[in-house]
């Protein structure tokens, strides 16, 4: 039998019709998805990147004195956090919740193990050997990178992270969140805090930010949220 020229006609914008609705249908699906994966994120802390970009290059150097580069995250998601070794609180916290974190996530099959790298503003004080031996007490698979003020500035700055010294005799409580920890005898010359962000960068395979994951950092939303972003 066959069709006559309407017919095929209203077949035809039958099936366009279909296709349309077919395409509606699931980008309205995937636009939910999207909002419930930015919500879920959301109340984990993290922050996703809609269009990551390439980190560009910075130069410095591990805890066994080789240099550590942008390549150097390729082929790797990394957890990157700033802080110092003489920090008082915050720094040693964040860094045995990565570490429980990374634990966690290399006994799970279905996710691949993040690099994670802890990265020095103290460049007076945190030589190569001090910074060695800070990651190393949380893992000995953590990479610590230290180096020039301008070296660290370069992927800092890239990864949203601002530092300054503040010295200790010019402190006011409530500015930096270290004040509790000031010394009670004399300040010298070394007495001084780091000002600085403390919130964990995620880094992609291609060396790319993905996100941001906001303080309080805490094992389980870490986890949680690195699950659905490379997953993403």
């Amino acid at each position: 039998m066959q069709l006559s020229r309407n017919s095929k006609i209203s077949f035809a914008a039958f099936v366009v019709f279909d296709l349309l609705l077919a395409y509606w249908l699931i980008t309205l699906f995937q636009a939910r998805d999207e909002v419930e994966t930015i919500n879920a994120l959301n109340a984990l802390g993290a922050i996703e990147y809609p269009d990551p970009y390439r980190l560009t290059p910075f130069q410095l150097s591990d805890q066994s004195g080789d240099p550590f580069l942008v390549d150097d995250f390729a082929g790797h998601w990394s957890l990157v956090f700033f802080g110092f070794t003489s920090c008082p609180d915050v720094c040693p916290i964040t860094m045995s919740e990565l570490a429980q974190a990374h634990r966690t996530i290399t006994e799970m099959p279905d996710l691949p193990d993040p690099q994670v790298v802890f990265v020095s503003v103290d460049p007076e004080r945190d030589s190569r050997q001090a910074v060695k031996r800070y990651v190393e007490q949380f893992n000995t698979d953590f990479i610590g990178l230290s180096g020039s003020e301008a070296g660290i500035g370069t992927l800092a700055e890239q990864l949203f992270v601002a530092f300054s010294k503040v010295d200790q005799a010019d402190m006011v409580p409530g500015e930096t969140g270290h004040e509790s920890h000031m010394p009670d005898g004399g300040v010298t010359a070394d007495d001084y805090m780091i000002n600085h962000n403390i919130h964990v960068s995620l880094v992609n395979p291609e060396a790319k930010l993905v996100a941001l994951i906001r303080p309080p950092v805490r094992r389980e939303s870490l986890v949680q949220a690195y699950s659905l972003l490379i997953n993403d």
